[in-house]
């Protein structure tokens, strides 16, 4: 409907284009007319003894019978061959647009100036907004791609070009671009440069994860494994008829095993999420009921640190946003785990939802991370359209210094305590990859003896209609 609409808002500017041209020229051929006209009787009238009335009368009856023919021609449809000229067009038109359409792939059609003329839906999706109209260096800022299009114009061949585009998430694409000579486009009069775009994030994301997944598991996994077969040489050798050592070595192993197993799965869980990372998340999703199942997960990790998890979400005021349920769940999860964890003894963790800008806390916190602003920004939002809730736990604090790499794979700040409580050093940095999927952002601020609080942040729920889409 949007497409058809689409249509005949271009057909009917093109026809009053052309009407307003053709009105243009009968208005130019009236005024030399008549000019040509008065002059031709005033010469008459010099040369030839004609009285001055009997001029005047002659003039007048000529410029009446030259303005009715005037006046009924502009009432009437532009001439036929420009009638033809224009359809013609049209149907070039229309049948670029639904080809482009059809392509499920970004492409775009430049003029010779780098306006976009036609953009096909695929393009909006991929960058989020329509582009016709606007200059192609508004949408690629590229310089590998400058100079394909540059070389395809003057040299007249395709030409492709790899380049990235900033996220989070990053995206790896290959630009293909083709001139069109003048000769095939005749019918829109000049000609014009293709250029289509293949986006590769997946098979690149595929070969990280291969050598990522490989280097890590191996890294990781090399000191448990060392560790268990110690204690299997000693369970064969001097301690096999001592049962006393063998309950203490068979514990130890079987905690050394629970270690390796969370690790494979936070492994797999990480391999995933970057994944899908560049994948786009549309449905609407009830934060506030997301936090509210957490809680009651974990209750029993609760029950463990004699901890308490408080919540302060309004029911009557739900903040929804375009996301992935499990992973939205997952990222909870993770933080108020963490939260429970190292937030001191009878730890007392608060989750806070809320919308648009967040609140000033304590002076003597340090803060990482992209502003809101910077975070509505990169999604062509303002801050009073973002939604976010905060992690807070009330421990010891962390140095100022640790903050901007706590999202790093294996990275802790306490090694000792993190291997005692359970942890892969993965947590954070599978929070870090579901954040930028869902386009958002998160901070981190903390202070000696202040605790810390985790803060992610989202552009809140648009609901998408086709109109956004169609060309």
């Amino acid at each position: 409907m949007a497409g058809q609409d689409s249509k005949d808002r271009a057909k009917s500017d093109l026809q009053q284009e052309v009407s307003q041209l053709a009105l243009q020229v009968r208005r130019w051929d009236f005024l030399w007319a008549a000019g040509l006209a008065a002059g031709a009787c005033v010469l008459f009238a010099l040369l030839g003894g004609v009285s001055l009335w009997r001029t005047c009368l002659i003039l007048l009856v000529f410029f009446a019978g030259l303005a009715m023919r005037y006046f009924i021609l502009a009432r009437q449809e532009p001439v036929h061959p420009a009638q033809v000229s224009m359809h013609n067009k049209l149907a070039t038109y229309e049948k670029l647009r639904s080809v482009l359409n059809a392509l499920p792939e970004p492409v775009v059609m430049m003029a010779r100036d780098g306006t976009i003329e036609v953009a096909n839906p695929a393009t909006a999706a991929f960058f989020g907004s329509a582009n016709e109209g606007r200059h192609i260096s508004t949408l690629l800022r590229s310089d590998a791609v400058r100079s394909a299009v540059k070389k395809a114009r003057e040299a007249g061949v395709s030409v492709s070009a790899d380049f990235k585009i900033a996220g989070p998430p990053e995206r790896f694409c290959r630009a293909f671009v083709t001139q069109l000579d003048e000769e095939s486009m005749a019918d829109l009069g000049q000609s014009r440069t293709v250029l289509a775009i293949t986006d590769l994030t997946q098979e690149q994301r595929i070969d990280e994860m291969r050598s990522d997944f490989i280097a890590n598991a191996s890294h990781e996994l090399r000191t448990p494994l060392a560790s268990m077969l110690g204690f299997i040489e000693t369970l064969k050798g001097h301690a096999k008829d001592d049962p006393a050592v063998q309950d203490k070595f068979l514990g130890i192993m079987e905690n050394q095993a629970k270690r390796m197993q969370r690790l494979v799965e936070d492994l797999m869980s990480l391999s995933k999420i970057e994944l899908d990372e560049f994948q786009p998340v549309s449905d609407k999703i009830d934060l506030g009921s997301v936090i509210n199942d957490v809680k009651d997960s974990l209750a029993p990790l609760e029950e463990k640190y004699q901890g308490k998890i408080e919540i302060k979400v309004n029911p009557d005021n739900p903040v929804h946003l375009a996301g992935d349920r499990d992973q939205l769940i997952q990222l909870v999860q993770n933080l108020s785990d963490n939260a429970l964890k190292y937030g001191g003894d009878k730890p007392t963790v608060q989750i806070t939802l809320g919308a648009g800008d967040l609140p000033t806390l304590s002076d003597g916190m340090t803060r990482s991370g992209d502003t809101p602003a910077v975070i509505a920004s990169r999604s062509n939002i303002v801050v009073e359209d973002l939604v976010w809730f905060q992690v807070r736990d009330h421990g010891a604090g962390l140095d100022r210094d640790v903050l901007p790499r706590l999202t790093e794979r294996f990275y802790r700040v306490d090694v000792e305590t993190s291997k005692l409580r359970g942890g892969t050093g993965l947590g954070l940095a599978i929070v870090k990859h579901i954040v930028n999927r869902h386009k958002g952002g998160l901070i981190v601020e903390s202070g000696e003896g202040q605790g810390s609080v985790f803060s992610c942040i989202f552009p809140k729920f648009q609901p998408s209609t086709d109109e956004n889409l169609q060309l």
